[in-house]
């Protein structure tokens, strides 16, 4: 057992996830991170906003190029380039997730549901692509860099109270609980004032999931990682990985 003080405890990485409508701006809010240090993970195919940038890109085309991504970044070789590993997006994640269950591992198992049902999910699909999806995101958010994860947005009704909360769009009870897994949850907002634009994270606000551990943040923040970076590690630069 390893005894030690709060004291000493200090905030090391930044785990996060970025969720909002399409088109608001989560993955333009890579280019405040450093190209040269930063890693991009792309199951998206809109990286048009960063293009004339320096950033590495690996993309994700199945359920697997996830997998071997998460490998090859314990490579200390590898893990030694970068200081952030930007995942665009949880949502399209979920999607090569799902399709690996219905389109490989079920026909793998010589499990045929007939033709016309063969894309759609059981309930015990279901169960495998939320322990799935669970578990890479805790593999990922393990890892020893500054992990952002991007999502689109959805909302959930309690059925109860007639509530909407808007969450993260990813699929059964994880949009509700996946808070839990991150240290900094935000919301993506685009305000319009005239002609000029402007987005923000929204790092705390009712009726959406959002979450702030570091206490280091106001509720509505400019999109600006950097600046983020440096509020809650109280320096001017994100935190440079140790030689």
């Amino acid at each position: 057992m390893k005894m030690t003080s709060t004291k000493s405890v200090a905030q090391q990485w930044i785990k996060g996830l970025l969720f909002g409508k399409s088109g608001e701006g989560k993955t333009s809010t890579a280019l405040t991170l450093d190209p040269k240090t930063t890693l991009i993970l792309s199951a998206e195919s809109g990286l048009l906003p960063l293009r004339h940038q320096e950033f590495t890109v690996w993309e994700l085309e199945s359920w697997q190029d996830v997998m071997d991504a998460y490998v090859k970044l314990l490579d200390p070789k590898v893990a030694a380039q970068f200081n952030t590993v930007f995942i665009d997006s949880l949502t399209e994640i979920n999607e090569l997730a799902k399709e690996q269950i219905v389109k490989k591992d079920r026909p793998a198992l010589g499990v045929s549901m007939g033709k016309q049902y063969d894309d759609l999910m059981t309930q015990q699909d279901w169960g495998l692509l939320s322990t799935r999806m669970t578990r890479m995101i805790r593999a990922y958010r393990d890892l020893p860099f500054n992990v952002i994860f991007t999502c689109l947005e959805d909302t959930v009704k309690d059925e109860k109270t007639g509530a909407i909360t808007v969450v993260p769009s990813i699929n059964g009870k994880l949009a509700q609980n996946i808070a839990g897994y991150f240290d900094e949850v935000f919301r993506m907002v685009k305000r319009t004032e005239g002609d000029k634009e402007s987005r923000y994270f929204v790092t705390s606000a009712e009726g959406a999931i959002t979450k702030d551990r570091s206490g280091s943040l106001a509720r509505i923040e400019q999109a600006n990682w950097t600046t983020v970076y440096g509020k809650i590690f109280n320096t001017d630069k994100p935190k440079a990985k140790a030689a």
